[in-house]
C-alpha cells in the first residue's frame, strides 16, 4: 500500500456535484457584487476570501485527491478537516449574506432580516448548538459506520461533505459575526469557544493516533493489507485532524482578536458618549456662594463661629 499520491494522478479531474455547486456559488457571488446597491457591498479582501473558499471546495471535490479519499485514511482526514474548517472560514469571511442582501430589492432583504430574527434561527445559531455540532460530528463520522458507508456510496459521500460544509459554515458565521446574525454574542465568548474547540480537536487527534487501526475490513476489501502502512496513514490522518485544524484556527483567532478590539472600542465610545450626555444635561450652578468668604471654609467657619 502506497501512502503517497502518484504524480500521474495530479492531472486527473472528475465531475462532482459539490464542485459544480462551488462554481455556481462563486458565480452567484460575482453577480451579487455587480447588482449591489450603491453604498453597500463587500470589501475586496473579503471578496477574495470568499472566492478562494469556493476554489478550495472545487479543487477538493473535483481534483486529483478526490479518488484517494476512499483509499487513504490521511487523505480522507484532510478532506474532512478542510471541509469543516478551512473552506467555511473563507466563505464566512466573505460575508455572503451582506453581498446577497445588498443585491436584493429592499422588500426581499427585509424578509431575509425577518427570517434571521425568527425563533428557529435564534435556536440554531446559539453558540452551544453550532459549537456542539462542530465538536460532535467528526467523532460520529469517524467512529461509526457513517464514514465507511460514505466512502462506499458516492451519493452519501456528497451528502456527507455537504453536511460538513454546512456545520462549519454555521459555526464560523455565528462566531465571526461579520454578516447579519440573529443575535450578536460577545467576542470574548467566541474566544472561549475557540479554546474549547481546539482542545476537542486535540483529543480527537490523540484518540485516532493512539487508538486501534480503523476500517481494516474496508481497506482489506480494497486489497490493502499492510498493517504498518495502515497505521502510518492513520497517524498522518490524526495530524490532519489535530494539528492542521489548529493551524487553520490561527487566522480565525486573529480575526476574533481584531473583532474583540473593535467591540471594546465601540463599547468605550458608547460609555464616553453617555457620560458626555449626562454631563451636558446636568444643571450648572454659576451663582456665587452666599455669606462671607471665610464662612465657606469649614476650618475657618468652625474657629470663628460664636
Amino acid at each position: 500500500m502506497s501512502l503517497t499520491v502518484p504524480l500521474s494522478a495530479w492531472s486527473d479531474w472528475t465531475a462532482d456535484p459539490i464542485g459544480v455547486l462551488a462554481v455556481a456559488t462563486s458565480a452567484g457571488y460575482l453577480v451579487a457584487g455587480w447588482r449591489r446597491r450603491r453604498g453597500d457591498g463587500v470589501p475586496v479582501p473579503r471578496r477574495i476570501a470568499f472566492h478562494l473558499g469556493c476554489l478550495g471546495l472545487f479543487v477538493l471535490s473535483c481534483g486529483p485527491l478526490t479518488h484517494y479519499t476512499t483509499e487513504l485514511f490521511w487523505v480522507r482526514a484532510l478532506q474532512i478537516t478542510v471541509l469543516l474548517y478551512l473552506v467555511p472560514l473563507a466563505l464566512a469571511s466573505g460575508t455572503p449574506l451582506t453581498a446577497i442582501g445588498a443585491a436584493l430589492p429592499a422588500p426581499a432583504a427585509l424578509r431575509g432580516i425577518a427570517a434571521l430574527r425568527s425563533r428557529p434561527a435564534h435556536l440554531l445559531t446559539h453558540p452551544a448548538v453550532a459549537s456542539g455540532m462542530l465538536l460532535a460530528v467528526p467523532w460520529i463520522l469517524i467512529f461509526t459506520g457513517w464514514n465507511v458507508a460514505a466512502m462506499r456510496h458516492g451519493a452519501l459521500d456528497a451528502v456527507t461533505r455537504l453536511i460538513l460544509l454546512m456545520i462549519g459554515g454555521l459555526y464560523f458565521w455565528t462566531r465571526i459575526q461579520a454578516d447579519p446574525v440573529p443575535r450578536r454574542w460577545p467576542q470574548g465568548l467566541s474566544l472561549l469557544v475557540t479554546l474549547v474547540e481546539s482542545i476537542g480537536d486535540g483529543i480527537l487527534g490523540v484518540v485516532v493516533w493512539l487508538g486501534p487501526v480503523l476500517y481494516t475490513g474496508y481497506y482489506a476489501a480494497l486489497g490493502f493489507t499492510d498493517a504498518d502502512a495502515l497505521r502510518t496513514s492513520q497517524t498522518i490522518g490524526a495530524g490532519m485532524l489535530w494539528i492542521l485544524a489548529d493551524v487553520i484556527g490561527v487566522p480565525f483567532l486573529m480575526i476574533l482578536l481584531v473583532a474583540l478590539r473593535r467591540e471594546d472600542t465601540a463599547t468605550q465610545a458608547r460609555v464616553d458618549a453617555a457620560q458626555d450626555a449626562a454631563e451636558a444635561a446636568a444643571p450648572v450652578d454659576d451663582a456665587p456662594p452666599a455669606g462671607l468668604w471665610w464662612e465657606q471654609d469649614p476650618r475657618l467657619r468652625d474657629r470663628f463661629r460664636g
